[in-house]
């Protein structure tokens, strides 16, 4: 999956914002494919309350970043 996405961006175009949206789109898609087959594996192997745990943490820490983009360094 990530050769194929490392495919996919260095074929973009990154002039045009059409290319650059579509590449991005499916990325996205990759990630959440990638993402639903790891819960599920997780599930299988009986260490999803870990895994869920993990994402929870990884989501909190994005929730951080995105909530003091544009301090400026006043964080």
């Amino acid at each position: 999956m990530s050769l194929i996405n490392r495919t996919l961006i260095e074929a973009t175009d990154r002039t045009n914002r059409t290319d650059v949206t579509q590449t991005l789109v499916s990325v996205h898609e990759h990630a959440a494919l990638a993402g639903g087959s790891l819960l599920l594996l997780a599930e299988r192997l009986g260490c999803d309350a870990e895994v869920r745990q993990l994402v929870a943490e990884g989501q909190a820490r994005i929730a951080g970043y995105q909530a003091s983009a544009g301090l400026g360094g006043r964080a």
